[in-house]
This record gives C-alpha cells, sequence and structure tokens, in this order.
C-alpha cells in the first residue's frame, strides 16, 4: 500500500489538451486516451469545421474548445498553458509541429505522416507502413499503438464463438467514412453475383455521400440484404461471420474481437498500410478500385467453404493480443509525460 502512494505522488498532475483534426476514430481514440490519463486536467480543442468532432465531445460530456485558424490555436495554447498536447487526426505541416513544440512541454502525435512530427517529443503511428526505410527514433510504430475504445472492449476474444444468429453465413460490408470511390457499392455488387446463400449487411457511415438508394435498390433483388446507416458497426462486426473493410482503423476493431476479414484499400494511402495482411490474418485485395469482381469472389467463396482457414486467421489476429494494448499505452504515456517533465525542469 506504502508504494502505491509513493507512486501516486510521483506522478505530478499536467493540464493535457488533445487537438482533434478529424472525426471516426481519432477522437475515439482521444476520448479513450482521457479516460487512461484521468488523473490529469484534460481539456479538448478543434477547428471549428470539424463539427463532427465538437458534437461528439459534447455528447461525450466535455466542454471542447473551438478555434478558427493556426493563429486562434497559438493563442489558445498561450492562454490554457497545457504541458501536454496530444494532436490526433491528421498530418501537421513543419510549422505547426515547431508551433506546438515551441509553446507546449510535451509534444504527441498519433498518426502523423507531416513534417511537423519531426518536431514532437513522440510520435505513436498505428497505421504504420512498410519498413521501406529507417524511422526517427522518437517515432514509435506498431500494432500496439492500437488504442482500442471502451465500446469494443466488452467484444475483445469473441471470435471465435458461434454468435451469428442467422441461418446462413452473415457478411458484413464496412467502408470508413465517406468511401470516397463508393466501395460499399461495389462489394455488394460483386457480393449479389455469387450464387450462393449468403446474409448481407452492408453499413454506411453518416458522411456516407453516395446514393443510398441505388444500395437499397439492389439489395431489393436478394433475401437477407440490408442497408443500415452506422458509424459505430462493433456489433455488427461481433455478429458476423466474415467482414469486408477498409485498410484504415477497422481491421483493428476486426482483430480485437477476432472474425475472418477482407481487406480492400480505399485509396493510395490506406495500400500503404502494413497491418491488415496475411501475416495479421486477413486477406488483402489491395486497392479498392483496382479490384476484380473474381478475386473479391474467390475470397469469399474460400472464407466461406474452409472454416479451418478462418480459424487459424482468427487465432493469428487474436495472438497480436491488442486487448492488453490500452494498459502498455497508459504506462508509456505517464512515462513520457513524466520523464519529459523532469528533463525540463532540470
Amino acid at each position: 500500500m506504502k508504494g502505491g502512494n509513493e507512486m501516486s505522488n510521483q506522478i505530478q498532475q499536467k493540464t493535457i489538451l488533445f487537438t482533434i483534426g478529424r472525426a471516426g476514430y481519432p477522437v475515439t481514440r482521444c476520448i479513450q486516451i482521457a479516460k487512461l490519463l484521468a488523473s490529469h486536467r484534460i481539456l479538448f480543442a478543434a477547428s471549428e469545421k470539424q463539427t463532427l468532432v465538437l458534437q461528439k465531445l459534447d455528447q461525450q460530456g466535455f466542454a471542447p474548445l473551438s478555434y478558427v485558424s493556426k493563429a486562434d490555436l497559438k493563442k489558445l495554447l498561450q492562454e490554457h498553458e497545457p504541458d501536454v498536447v496530444i494532436s490526433d487526426g491528421g498530418d501537421t505541416d513543419i510549422d505547426e509541429g515547431k508551433l506546438l513544440s515551441s509553446l507546449v512541454p510535451v509534444t504527441l502525435h498519433f498518426d502523423d505522416f507531416g513534417e511537423g512530427g519531426k518536431a514532437a517529443t513522440r510520435v505513436v503511428q498505428s497505421l504504420y507502413h512498410e519498413d521501406r526505410e529507417q524511422v526517427p527514433s522518437h517515432y514509435v510504430i506498431g500494432p500496439s499503438a492500437f488504442i482500442v475504445p471502451e465500446e469494443l472492449e466488452p467484444y475483445a476474444n469473441s471470435g471465435l464463438k458461434q454468435t451469428t444468429a442467422l441461418p446462413l453465413p452473415h457478411v458484413v460490408v464496412t467502408f470508413a467514412d465517406a468511401d470516397a470511390d463508393n466501395l460499399s457499392y461495389r462489394t455488394l455488387r460483386h457480393l449479389l453475383h455469387l450464387q450462393i446463400p449468403l446474409a448481407i449487411t452492408v453499413a454506411l457511415h453518416s458522411s456516407y455521400p453516395h446514393s443510398r438508394d441505388d444500395l437499397k435498390l439492389m439489395a431489393l433483388g436478394r433475401k437477407q440484404t440490408r442497408i443500415v446507416d452506422c458509424d459505430d458497426p462493433i456489433q455488427l462486426i461481433s455478429e458476423s461471420d466474415l467482414v469486408i473493410c477498409d485498410a484504415s482503423y477497422t481491421p483493428y476493431h476486426v482483430a480485437v474481437i477476432g472474425k475472418p476479414c477482407i481487406v480492400i484499400a480505399e485509396d493510395e494511402r490506406e495500400a500503404q498500410h502494413a497491418f491488415p495482411k496475411e501475416a495479421n490474418g486477413f486477406i488483402y485485395l489491395g486497392l479498392g478500385r483496382k479490384l476484380k469482381q473474381s478475386h473479391l469472389q474467390n475470397a469469399v467463396m474460400e472464407t466461406i467453404l474452409h472454416p479451418n482457414r478462418s480459424v487459424r486467421a482468427i487465432k493469428k489476429q487474436l495472438s497480436l493480443k491488442l486487448g492488453t494494448n490500452n494498459l502498455n499505452m497508459q504506462r508509456f504515456l505517464e512515462k513520457i509525460i513524466q520523464e519529459e517533465a523532469r528533463e525540463i525542469t532540470k
């Protein structure tokens, strides 16, 4: 008990300001990190243009600060004098990186592929690339960088259990955010040409910009095919027999649960992500706009008709033990915050 008190005394409370540049998983991640670092004073900030980010923070009971320009952000930092800034949801340029580091003792950037990361205290990359060139020593990359949302924790490691309530194999199609190339439509069209009975759910994000009616019209021709609006498909994924998704953050959600998964990159940037590949238990089909119908259909058939392969894939995913990431990340962040603070004090 005495040791615990000593440890708590060693942790000095800091003011931590989160700046969030994009809706979706980045804001979810920041909220989860804030809960992990709840012993500190927490502030949130986002651009006025990020209405979805500000709305979600409001819904979660936070009172986010908003700014219009980088000059406004600078004033905000000068006013609140945070000890730590955690930047998430976008690439920063070198000027922004230097601005943050000049005003704040500790700067942590998540999934920042811009030049601004070079000025940060640490950069944490869960959307890491293949090791083609050496990364700077202050970059932390790999699956251990993924923060598990609180909503996902009840479903962790449940994938080997039979949870489907449908008599047919249930395929869940979910592409993140705007799905610019409308891979939801293309994937459904290819699936409907398969001559095997399937239950299909296509989950559309609220920012999906294409015609929902086109999808619903196509779904009318096949029983047990439905189109749903869903920003958080965790439960759908848990109820599936096969997931078809983007190559961004969704594969991480899948791997926490453990499900057979076909991954299709939404754009060239996603195509560089190294996590959702065969070694980690995924079937990766490359860039969506170049996807051939036969390749997707063969991948679906192999998964449905060879359950032993699916079990092996799930075991690969679960062997990553992503469910332990939050505790490890909490320790890592506390260590960085306290050690850097001591260095600055010296």
